[in-house]
This record gives structure tokens, sequence and C-alpha cells, in this order.
């Protein structure tokens, strides 16, 4: 039986919007005497915070998305960059020192509030009460499902005091992901093609449906090739040769590195089992964008909105009709500050 990925982002975020029209979205308490505030985060937790925050620790998922509603705020780095990925980010950010989960240098930093986004599980939850006792800080927690970021936004758009910011970063959902989600459900079964996510250096690696790092190719309209178990959250089950060709999959997409190219792709190209795959001897293989993030997914942040419409556009132009140059350079202005050349913006999509 064929798996169709049937509009549920499209229709959780409509019951979100319907939540926040009925009932606010800051899920904040009356300001105390003192201009502090009790508010509480998508964990249920609820915590005191100053009454203005300047300063903000964030883990590794949430370094994109804080960067994003303001890179002046953030104190730390948890990626280590390319020279590509720099490029593309400010100095003052660059410069930040790289701290990453220890609480001794949290506390050096002195932040006003600690931010997780991530999975929020019981495990996660223990683990931000433990870091706000082990610190003395709040761990505000922001859900990493894509389904749930118009309410991480709007939710961080009040808590910090930027709602202008992550008004702009919803804008972008609602103009390039939602048509995006609602039109997905209209591609006739017969159309509807198998991708493979090719990971790994031999590209004999990938995750199937259900994992977050092939949540993009339901969300467009795709069927994911892969009948395999998944791993691990992290994810990368291995393959065989075999597996793949019983799949035969209508087309290939190769993962991207961190802020660099991996080899795989070179390694496909150059493999003469690879070579006798239908799918590559077509030339439907292509290279995920991976600047200065990777667009589908590592991290699975908020790298992969720029990411659904590639995939869309990639797979099913006509159907889409989407204007790649605009939405690439909407992405890069309102996200990562940055204002694209025309020969960077083809260096992205061309990698």
């Amino acid at each position: 039986m064929v798996f169709r990925f049937r509009n549920t982002f499209f229709a959780v975020l409509l019951l979100i919007l319907s939540a926040f029209s009925l009932n606010g979205c800051t899920q904040e308490g009356p300001d105390r005497s003192d201009g502090s505030r009790v508010v509480t985060d998508m964990a249920g937790r609820t915590m005191e915070l100053p009454a203005v925050i300047g300063k903000v620790y964030v883990n590794r998922p949430g370094s994109i998305l804080m960067y994003a509603i303001d890179p002046s705020m953030i104190v730390n780095r948890s990626f280590r960059y390319t020279p590509e990925a720099q490029h593309f980010f400010r100095k003052e950010y660059l410069a930040l020192p790289y701290v990453e989960n220890s609480p001794e240098e949290i506390m050096k930093l002195s932040p006003d509030l600690i931010l997780t986004f991530y999975d929020i599980n019981d495990q996660s939850i223990d683990q931000a009460e433990r870091l706000s006792q082990k610190t003395g800080m709040p761990v505000y927690m922001v859900s990493l499902r894509l389904e749930d970021y118009p309410d991480v936004f709007r939710r961080l758009g009040a808590v910090l005091g930027r709602e202008q910011q992550t008004g702009r970063m919803l804008d972008f959902i609602e103009r390039h992901v939602d048509p995006i989600a609602a039109k997905s459900a209209s591609i006739p079964e017969e159309k509807c093609l198998s991708v493979y996510y090719a990971e790994g250096e031999r590209g004999l690696h990938t995750d199937p449906a259900g994992s977050i790092h092939t949540k993009l190719i339901e969300m467009v309209g795709a069927v994911n090739a892969a009948k395999v178990e998944k791993v691990s959250r992290k994810g990368m089950s291995a393959i065989s040769m075999e597996q793949l060709f019983v799949w035969n999959p209508d087309r290939v997409i190769v993962w991207a590195g961190l802020g660099k190219m991996t080899g795989t792709m070179k390694h496909i190209r150059n493999d003469a089992l690879w070579a006798k795959l239908p799918a590559v001897k077509r030339g439907h293989i292509n290279q995920i964008p991976y600047l200065p993030f990777g667009w589908f997914d590592r991290p699975a942040s908020i790298n992969r909105l720029l990411g659904i419409p590639w995939l869309a556009n990639h797979l099913y132009p006509d159907h889409y009709s989407i204007d790649m140059n605009a939405v690439v350079r909407d992405y890069f202005q309102i996200y990562y500050h940055y204002e694209l050349s025309d020969r960077e913006l083809q260096r992205l999509l061309n990698p």
C-alpha cells in the first residue's frame, strides 16, 4: 500500500492558529511588582523571567532558530563552521565562545535565559530541570517538531520581545510552506514519486518514512522508497545495493554535510553499480544544497523550511510552480539577515 502524506502539517497549523485566536499566544502570567514575569514553556513548565531578556544561551538545534530571531542576543556558538558557511554569518556571532551543554561554562556567560529547541518528552524535560537546578537559570523549552514552528515563533517573539522578527518568520511559512502543504494532497497517486535519500560515504545509509530526517519527502507529496527500520533518532540505517535495486526509486537525493560538500555524490557518479540504477541512468539524482546548513536535514531545524520548497520544486516543478530564486533570497534575508548576490544565489542552488 502506498503511503501518502495528506496535509498533516497544514491541518495542525490551522488548529494551532485557531487555538491562538481564542487563547492568545504568549502563555505569560501578569507582570510582578519587581518587573519579572511568569511564563509557561511548551513542556508546560512554569518559570519566572526578567521583564527584559538581553542574553540567551541556546542549544545546538536552537542555534539556527535563535540566530534568525536576533543574533545579537546569543552568547554562545555550538557549531564549528567551515569557511564556506562562515561567509553567511555575522563576524560578531562567529567570535562567540563555543559552549555546548556544560553548566559551568554556561554560568560564566551569564545569560538571562537558557533556550532548548528539541523533542519534548520525559527525558528532555528531566534534562532541562537538572540544567536549571545546576545553573540557577530558567530553561525555556520549545518543540523541534516541524508542525509546531508557528507556535514556537509566536511564543519566542513574545518571551524575547522580538514579535516583529518572528512575525516575518511566520510570514515566510505562510507564503512559501503552507501552499505546498495545501497542494501536496492533490498530486494524483499515479504521479506520486518515490524518493531515496542517500546518506553515508557510499550512499548506502538512509532513513525511512516517519524519521525526522526524511519528513520533507512526505510533506511535498512523495513517497520514501526506503523500507527499513529506524535505528535511532540519529538515523542512518545501513542498506545494500540489492535492496536499493528492489526499491527502484524514481529519484535520488544526496545528503549534505554541515557547511561542506560530502564525498557521497562523487562516489555515486563514479561507481559502476550505482550507474546501473535506473534513476541514476536517467539523471534523476541531485545533491541537496548545503550552505550554510543542509537544506533537507542535519541539523533537523528551521533550515528545513527552505528545504520544503526546494524539494517540492525539484520533484514536481509543474505542480507547485515555485520561483526558487525568490524563495531563497527571501529565506536568507529573513532567517540569516543576509542579502544574496546573483552569483551567491546560483552557487547555493547548484552545489
